[in-house]
């Protein structure tokens, strides 16, 4: 059995769910928001967040726990907590980075992200745009899914688009580094390719406990079947 016909066993509504309640990321962010319930706030915060998340000194998901405890504390000077920040948390190419958040916060000081809420395309452009980056890059898509995450959250129903590529990191290339693979797997299964890069990346991160502890049996038993293969493929 190969990828596409293990990930065509999946509906969008598994996948969302699986999502909300396994993907610590969503879990962190969710976290935040509860804490400091203002959707500019937070919305501003953990878009700048994600196009600072690389060359990290921890695991991905320890780092957003991280943002998410610090943030809920320090957030009255987006700037000069993110400054502070990256000065604790994130120190690695701490110059690029710095450089980096100039560039987002001049753009995203005064901009209401809500207008991007039915247009995550427009978003991902403007996002590439604004860092000087191209569309497909990895830190751009991967800002477009944590702001789809903020955007359902705070309530709206997101689905992302089929538009949006998939982040391709060292685990998602070991599957394909070839950029029309996952455009095709996408068509093929109609599953939009940053819900296909949770499924991988959440089940990649689940331990055997955690999957038995999926309640609904016809889910655990696709994510058993997901994990088989991911561990075959990325792990050997």
């Amino acid at each position: 059995m190969d990828l596409i016909d293990i990930l065509s066993k999946f509906s969008i509504e598994e996948i969302l769910y699986f999502e909300e309640n396994y993907d610590l990321q969503y879990i962190y962010l969710r976290f935040l928001y509860k804490n400091i319930k203002d959707q500019d706030l937070f919305l501003k915060l953990i878009v700048i967040n994600s196009l600072l998340a690389f060359q990290l000194s921890y695991k991905g998901e320890k780092f957003w726990k991280i943002f998410s405890l610090y943030f809920s504390k320090h957030n009255d000077d987006i700037y000069n907590n993110f400054l502070s920040f990256i000065d604790l948390y994130n120190r690695r190419y701490k110059e690029i980075k710095i450089k980096r958040l100039n560039r987002i916060y001049n753009w995203i000081k005064d901009k209401d992200l809500l207008i991007y809420k039915d247009d995550l395309v427009k978003f991902n452009s403007e996002i590439a745009k604004v860092m000087g980056q191209n569309i497909y890059d990895k830190t751009i898509v991967f800002s477009t899914k944590i702001y789809g995450y903020g955007l359902r959250i705070i309530g709206y129903k997101i689905i992302f688009p089929f538009e949006i590529f998939i982040p391709i990191d060292n685990r998602i290339g070991k599957i394909s580094k070839d950029k029309n693979y996952w455009i095709k797997l996408s068509k093929e299964i109609n599953i939009p390719l940053l819900h296909i890069d949770s499924l991988i990346w959440i089940t990649m991160g689940l331990n055997n406990d955690k999957i038995e502890g999926i309640k609904n049996e016809e889910l655990r038993n696709k994510i058993k079947l997901l994990k088989n293969y991911l561990d075959n493929i990325i792990n050997n």
